[in-house]
């Protein structure tokens, strides 16, 4: 585990105060100034320049600042790993949200339990959830083996952004959600040329290779009106069945919105569902990953 002197001197260095520090941290300024004058000494480095007007970094002091909270980020995440192993098993922590409910895992599962109660130590599926906004479950996908070890959700089977590993589990069609107040709601399937005259809501370019195909192909037809939206947010059906507007969606939603009915498009689309996990997995969701890579494969 990290330093735990490491407190003190980032307190000082956020702060520019020692006596402010020891005040955050509830120690007394002398204690505090002790812990930091004998990590400097321990190491042989000086890491603040001291006046009357408080304290600054050094150049070693701000490498270290820079380091240090990695280092204690990565201490944390050992602890909490070693905590979930020495408990009765271990746990795979799947991060769900209302756009990204894990179905294509938990339909698997009942097939995948025996294996995992059998596994040294056993391992359970721990769900965890997470907003879908930026700082919520794009945030997980981007730090997983933080908060959580995996997600499921649709990914590009071309470039692809996110720092991890995908083991695909599913494939869900791309479906046109129409409003209850749209005349074409009482319809079975759509077709482009269906759309004429219709304002669908979409992804920006580049946010999957299923998502850009279905806009070049919208975009042929001269007289649908595309409207760009930010990421998939509940709001954004909340707006589209008040307004009216088309808005592309995945066949696995179909229950999201009582307002919004999902069509299929007369186009053979789908979006590739999967496990998204991190690029270098602790072992325990290695071996997860693999019995469940042996399911899905027949092997």
């Amino acid at each position: 585990m990290y330093d735990r002197r490491l407190d003190a001197i980032l307190a000082a260095a956020e702060l520019g105060s020692f006596s402010q520090a020891a005040a955050r941290l509830h120690l007394s300024t002398p204690a505090l100034i002790k812990q930091v004058t004998g990590f400097e000494r321990e190491h042989r480095i000086t890491l603040f320049h001291r006046s009357r007007g408080g304290v600054s970094l050094t150049t070693a002091g701000v490498a270290l600042v820079s380091d240090a909270y990695d280092i204690i980020e990565e201490s944390k995440h050992a602890l909490r790993h070693a905590r979930r192993l020495a408990e009765d098993g271990a746990s795979i922590r799947i991060g769900v949200s209302l756009l990204r409910p894990a179905t294509a895992l938990l339909n698997l599962w009942p097939r995948l339990a025996p294996a995992m109660a059998a596994h040294h130590p056993p391992i359970r599926l721990e769900l965890v959830p997470l907003s879908d906004a930026p700082d919520g479950f794009l945030h997980a996908i981007d730090h997983l083996g933080d908060s959580v070890d995996a997600v499921v959700t649709g990914f590009s089977r071309g470039s692809w952004h996110h720092p991890c590993q995908t083991l695909q589990l599913a494939e869900y069609q791309l479906c046109m959600g129409v409003p209850l107040s749209n005349p074409m709601a009482h319809r079975t399937r759509l077709t482009i040329g269906d759309l004429a005259g219709q304002r669908v809501h979409l992804p920006p370019i580049g946010e999957g290779d299923a998502m850009d195909e279905a806009r070049a192909r919208l975009a042929k037809q001269g007289d649908v009106t595309l409207i760009d939206m930010k990421r998939y947010e509940f709001d954004v059906f909340n707006e589209c069945a008040q307004s009216g507007d088309l808005i592309l969606a995945k066949s696995i939603w179909s229950n999201l919105h009582p307002s919004i009915r999902l069509i299929p498009m007369d186009w053979d689309i789908t979006v590739p569902y999967g496990l998204l996990y991190a690029r270098r997995p602790t072992p325990i969701v290695r071996d997860f990953v693999s019995s469940l890579a042996n399911l899905t494969t027949g092997a």
